[in-house]
C-alpha cells in the first residue's frame, strides 16, 4: 500500500491510496502491479493530473490511435524507406535503390507493398477533399464533386453543361 499525496495550487493537499499487487511468473520471481484507485484495475503506470488513475480512466490514447489513414500510410511508407536506406540522417518518402546485399525478391516485395500504401495515402486524399463541404458566407452550398456523382444532383450536372 502507497500514499501518494498531491498538492493543489490552492494549497490544499490530496491523499490517494495506491494498492500494490504481485502476481506469479511462469519461469519463477513475481511481477508486481498497481491497482488504479478509480477502477481497481491492474496496471504497470499511474498517471497523474487532478487524479492519479490508469490510462484507460484518463482516456489517453496512444499516438497511433489518432493517426488518420494518410498518416498511417506516410508512416508506413517512412519504415519502409528506412529498412531500403537505414543510414540516411534525412530520409524522405522517396523510394530508394536496392542496398546491396539484399535479395531481388526481398526488395520487389518491399516496393509493392510501397506501392500499395501509396494508393491507400491517395485514396483517403481524395476521400477527405470529396467530403469537403464549400460554403459561402451565406450558407449557400456550392457544388461539389461528391454531389455531382454520388448523389446526381441536377445542380452538378448543369455545371457540367448537362441539361436535366
Amino acid at each position: 500500500m502507497l500514499q501518494v499525496s498531491c498538492h493543489r495550487s490552492n494549497g490544499g493537499v490530496d491523499v490517494t491510496t495506491v494498492y500494490l499487487e504481485a502476481t506469479r511468473m511462469y519461469f519463477g520471481g513475481r511481477r508486481l502491479w498497481f491497482r488504479c484507485p478509480r477502477c481497481d484495475g491492474r496496471c504497470r503506470v499511474l498517471y497523474g493530473t487532478w487524479r492519479i488513475a490508469c490510462r484507460r480512466c484518463h482516456r489517453l490514447r496512444y499516438l497511433s490511435q489518432r493517426e488518420t489513414k494518410e498518416d498511417r500510410a506516410t508512416r508506413a511508407m517512412l519504415k519502409i524507406v528506412r529498412r531500403l536506406k537505414p543510414n540516411d540522417p534525412d530520409p524522405c518518402n522517396d523510394l530508394p535503390e536496392k542496398p546491396p546485399g539484399m535479395h531481388w525478391r526481398t526488395y520487389d516485395r518491399l516496393i509493392e507493398r510501397y506501392e500499395g500504401y501509396i494508393e491507400q495515402w491517395g485514396l483517403a486524399i481524395l476521400r477527405r477533399w470529396h467530403t469537403a463541404r464549400l460554403t459561402t458566407l451565406s450558407g449557400e452550398r456550392w457544388w461539389c464533386p461528391q454531389n455531382h456523382i454520388e448523389h446526381g444532383s441536377s445542380r452538378g450536372k448543369q455545371r457540367h453543361g448537362e441539361s436535366t
